[in-house]
């Protein structure tokens, strides 16, 4: 059969705790003297099992489960009036066994118990014990440990020189809790749900579109082209030279042949031409007469 580590240990430290007990079942079966009135002390060295620091906070609950039996009587303990009911044989060697039994039994029962709780080093003590088997139990967790299994302890008990002892020494196995692994994220297939059936909206009214507002279109306008630079004119203007020469020639050209004709009328009558214009105004047939013979004169 193959053991692991912790299975050898906790095997190694239960030989260890029966041979303990055998012994100190002799002192009870001998009838030591003295050994009623005499007082011990349970001390507890709470470590951590990586680096052996201290464990403070942890509470531990002491019970008395059996004391050493009359001289007459066959048994070397009987139980304590608390666990006569317990229904677990003695002697000790076979109690030792069932510890987690016994724990059980007290916290059913409800069962009276001395509480301590370690200090900042690790330690705590009980002490003014009369001889007996006493039961200890951890009462709650400490953060990051786990709980310590229940013990017998068997007072009292040879010491490392094999003397009995009424001072003993006990070193609860504790064990650290792992740190704890973040949990791994479910996957969650996502669920196919029908589209809710709505009713339809109303169709809006038909309406012609507004009317846009034309915008007007930018008219495209040619450049004007630009101006040939003028100069300005100075001195005579030349243009009304020609006219005026062309009407002082009409003019001459209707004056002349007038001018004449009267100098000829003028001169046929002997008079002058104003007494002839006076006569012709006079008599207007003779001036007529007058100027039909003057015409015949110049044909």
């Amino acid at each position: 059969m193959k053991f692991s580590k912790t299975g050898k240990s906790l095997f190694l430290m239960a030989g260890l705790v029966l041979l303990l007990l055998s012994m100190s079942l002799a002192v009870f079966a001998g009838g030591a003297p003295g050994l009623a009135a005499a007082k011990g002390s349970i001390s507890l060295d709470l470590r951590d099992p990586l680096d052996a620091g201290a464990i403070d906070g942890a509470c531990f609950s002491l019970y008395a489960v059996a004391e050493p039996a009359p001289a007459a009587a066959q048994e070397s303990l009987v139980y304590t009036s608390a666990f006569q009911a317990c229904g677990i044989a003695l002697p000790a060697e076979l109690a030792v066994d069932y510890a987690q039994l016994l724990a059980d039994y007290a916290t059913d029962q409800e069962l009276a118990a001395a509480d301590r709780q370690t200090s900042e080093a690790g330690r705590l003590c009980f002490s003014g014990l009369a001889a007996g088997l006493y039961l200890l139990v951890q009462e709650g967790r400490v953060a990051g440990y786990y709980e310590a299994s229940p013990f017998l302890v068997l007072l009292p008990a040879p010491d490392a020189a094999g003397k009995m002892s009424f001072a003993l020494e006990a070193y609860p196995k504790i064990e650290r809790k792992a740190d704890p692994e973040p949990p791994a994220p479910q996957e969650t297939e996502p669920e196919l749900t029908s589209p809710a059936v709505t009713d339809p909206l109303p169709e809006a009214e038909s309406s012609d579109p507004p009317e846009r507002e034309k915008i007007p279109q930018p008219v495209k306008t040619d450049p004007p082209d630009p101006e040939e630079p003028r100069l300005i004119q100075t001195g005579q203007v030349n243009w009304p030279v020609p006219l005026l020469a062309t009407a002082g020639l009409l003019l001459f050209a209707y004056g002349w042949p007038v001018l004449f004709a009267k100098k000829d009328a003028g001169g046929m009558t002997g008079r002058p031409v104003a007494a002839e214009l006076e006569a012709g105004a006079a008599d207007p047939a003779k001036t007529a007469e007058a100027e039909e013979a003057a015409d015949e004169s110049q044909a």
